[in-house]
């Protein structure tokens, strides 16, 4: 009777497990994730439209703000479906927090704030977002080869920033998002002709923000592998084909790139 018992057991994971992966493959399949995750950004992380995660999803989102600022200025974010931050990381661990670092702060000062909210929230994984540049300087940005002066979308400074976060915090977990990468992977791929769009300004709909079907397609799925959840296209069924499948090869890129989520999801802590 317990041999028995074992093995339905056995057989009824493996079942699981096989359900996720045909999930993770069509990216459409309803997901049984248990994790708990909190956002705290501006509109470059609406952008990745958090509502549509899957599990235990909550945010704090105030638009245009730096890190610093909304550390410093909690009490109104301008999205109202926000959970102001203090009275979330205070009362509630979570399994994953995404921080958004912008324009006008320093590396210091984002370290810094990453450094107190890491204390308020003990076991869980970061997830750096990156964010993205605005078009007109994006390609300036991301060439930038230090992380001085303030907030610059390039490697540079993420890398750096890492590294001072890794060193301060050694025992802690850190993802980047790597917006900012898949943004210059499409905008490389335009210019040499290989991707079905005329131009990077294309995925915008303004000079920052991205279009709410395929830019938002592309930066939720970007942030979906960071959080460790599979592929979705809920939500934004109009994408046209040729460019979902385009943005899909891009996405495929997300493992090779360093500090990215694992290839599985997370397990529950």
């Amino acid at each position: 009777m317990k041999l028995m018992k074992s093995l339905i057991i056995s057989l009824g994971i493996t079942f699981l497990l096989g359900n996720f992966t045909g999930a993770e493959e069509q990216g459409e399949a309803e997901s049984n994730d248990k994790l708990s995750r909190f956002l705290i950004g501006n509109s470059l992380t609406w952008d990745t439209v958090p509502s549509k995660l899957d599990g235990d999803v909550q945010w704090h989102v105030d638009c245009g703000k730096s890190l610093p600022w909304m550390y410093e200025n909690p009490q109104k974010p301008c999205v109202k479906s926000s959970k102001l931050w203090p009275d979330a990381l205070e009362k509630k661990q979570y399994d994953l927090v995404s921080v958004q670092v912008h324009y006008k702060s320093t590396l210091p000062e984002d370290a810094a704030v990453i450094s107190e909210l890491l204390a308020l929230q003990q076991n869980a994984i970061f997830v750096i977002h990156t964010g993205w540049a605005k078009s007109e300087t994006r390609a300036d940005e991301y060439a930038k080869t230090d992380a001085e002066g303030t907030m610059a979308h390039s490697p540079a400074y993420f890398q750096e920033l890492l590294k001072v976060l890794r060193k301060t915090h050694p025992d802690r977990e850190f993802r980047l998002t790597h917006a900012h990468d898949v943004l210059a992977r499409v905008a490389d791929d335009i210019e040499a002709g290989e991707a079905p769009l005329d131009a990077i300004e294309d995925v915008y709909r303004d000079a920052i923000h991205m279009n709410v079907v395929t830019g938002r397609y592309l930066m939720h799925n970007v942030m979906r592998y960071a959080m460790g959840q599979p592929r979705s296209v809920k939500g934004f069924e109009k994408i046209p084909a040729n460019i979902k499948s385009y943005f899909d090869s891009i996405l495929d890129t997300l493992p090779q790139m360093s500090d990215a989520a694992p290839e599985k999801p997370v397990a529950k802590r």
